[in-house]
């Protein structure tokens, strides 16, 4: 839910720090990367982190941890807080990350939204899953669209 960013250090230096422990030349590759993904950043790169946006600022703390080039990357609610649109720009962000070949375990309480981009879906209640499989099944399912989506 925290973003953990550094507010008085620039996109750029906050971005920088997901490279750290990067191979040299590798973070080239991910800064290319990350901008192609999220093309706001790039033009903000100079300005203070804790000056943006919750969008955009939701958009750095993703950027900086792809960066590490990761197989599996956990996001916790990243439509919290968000217009509708971001977190709609957010989310499908994150579904062409997923679909370059990375993990993404996703916790996230809008359940249309997050089972728009979803291939498996688990529904927790009171720490316990109470029904999972297919995204498609799951969204699908009579439970969930009366207590979930209001349908």
């Amino acid at each position: 839910e925290g973003r953990q960013l550094f507010p008085l250090m620039t996109v750029e230096e906050n971005r920088r720090l997901g490279a750290a422990f990067l191979a040299p030349g590798r973070d080239k590759e991910g800064f290319e990367r990350v901008y192609a993904l999220f093309p706001r950043l790039a033009e903000r790169r100079r300005q203070l982190a804790g000056t943006l946006s919750g969008g955009e600022q939701q958009m750095l703390a993703i950027a900086r941890a792809l960066m590490g080039f990761p197989r599996i990357l956990l996001v916790d609610e990243p439509s919290l807080g968000l217009a509708p649109r971001l977190a709609e720009e957010v989310l499908r962000t994150l579904n062409r990350v997923a679909e370059e070949g990375v993990g993404i375990l996703l916790v996230e309480q809008n359940v249309a939204l997050s089972l728009e981009v979803a291939v498996r879906a688990y529904v927790v209640e009171h720490g316990r899953i109470v029904l999972h499989g297919p995204a498609r099944a799951v969204l699908e399912d009579p439970r969930i669209r009366e207590a979930y989506l209001s349908l």
